[in-house]
């Protein structure tokens, strides 16, 4: 019967490439590690490696195997995570998902985190793509994540925490006629693709088009400070960003509240039915926090 070591010692040596220093970093003997792969080979009846040479090269069964045998061994770690967590009731590692532009909720949402599970550490992922968050989420690679969407799966549970205004940044001698979003339909729009956010990219271009036009595609977003500062000081283009990201230190640069809002939803996501006690307490964390902002600014 296959084991779990067997898996350990097959992708350690596919990652090394070397049978003697995948053994180095196993911390056991060669002998051992090309024996357990050979009795993985007989379990399979694959050839998973060419040792023809002196490094240990991947058959194209080995190359086929390999991403299996990785997922298996997530899915053990995660158990074995989630176990210590159970034990423990308050020590581990939460993987979170972040967004770029969460600024200084996210900072009071870890603070409020940190007093209520002191001894959890929460290692933060911040990527642009929300479908990526949403498959981590999915796949166990994420406890929870912040989008900015509202996701629909059975599979998730999801809290809609609030909405964001977004704010036009365009050149200084655009934004009078800016507001209504029809002044800008000669001047190229800068944002990300729409792989990275589908409903943030069509909630713009719903925008535009109720507006009366169809935005001309501009420069690829990737940091807001380069194209701010760049194309759109140097009047080539304009772009959308968060209120509260809204900023540049260039006069060539206006901030324009569209005449009709623009709202970008921000959520939590956790896997549905269950979730780890950690990412739990983490939601309310963030409800708490949003419920205070939401209170100050009354």
């Amino acid at each position: 019967m296959m084991e779990l070591r067997q898996l350990r010692y097959f992708v350690a040596v596919a990652e090394f490439g070397h049978f003697g220093r995948a053994a180095a970093h196993l911390h056991i003997v060669q002998p051992a590690v090309s024996k357990q792969i050979a009795g993985l080979e007989r379990e399979l009846g694959l050839d998973l490696f060419d040792r023809s040479r002196r490094q240990a090269r991947l058959t194209s069964d080995g190359e086929a195997f390999l991403p299996h045998a990785r997922r298996v061994l997530r899915a053990v770690d995660r158990a074995a995570t989630a176990a210590a967590d159970l034990a423990a009731g308050s020590t581990g590692t939460l993987r979170l998902g972040g967004n770029p532009g969460l600024g200084r909720r996210l900072e009071d949402i870890l603070t409020e985190f940190r007093e209520r599970r002191p001894a959890v550490t929460v290692h933060l992922t911040t990527t642009r793509s929300a479908p990526e968050k949403v498959d981590a989420v999915l796949g166990g690679d994420l406890d929870a994540a912040f989008v900015a969407a509202v996701p629909r799966n059975p599979r998730l549970r999801v809290r809609h925490l609030w909405d964001e205004p977004l704010l036009l940044a365009v050149p200084a001698g655009r934004d009078q006629a800016a507001a209504g979003l029809i002044g800008l339909a000669d001047l190229p729009l800068s944002r990300t693709t729409r792989e990275e956010n589908p409903d943030t990219f069509d909630l713009i271009t719903d925008a535009c088009k109720a507006a009366g036009f169809t935005p001309r595609p501009g420069p690829t977003l990737v940091t807001a400070q380069d194209i701010l500062l760049g194309p759109v000081a140097a009047g080539q283009c304009w772009t959308v960003l968060p209120a509260h990201t809204a900023h540049a230190d260039s006069a060539a640069v206006a901030f324009v509240e569209p005449n009709r809002p623009i709202l970008e939803p921000t959520s939590f996501v956790l896997p549905c039915p269950s979730a780890r006690p950690a990412a739990e307490e983490l939601l309310a964390a963030v409800l708490q926090v949003t419920k205070q902002r939401t209170d100050d600014r009354r």
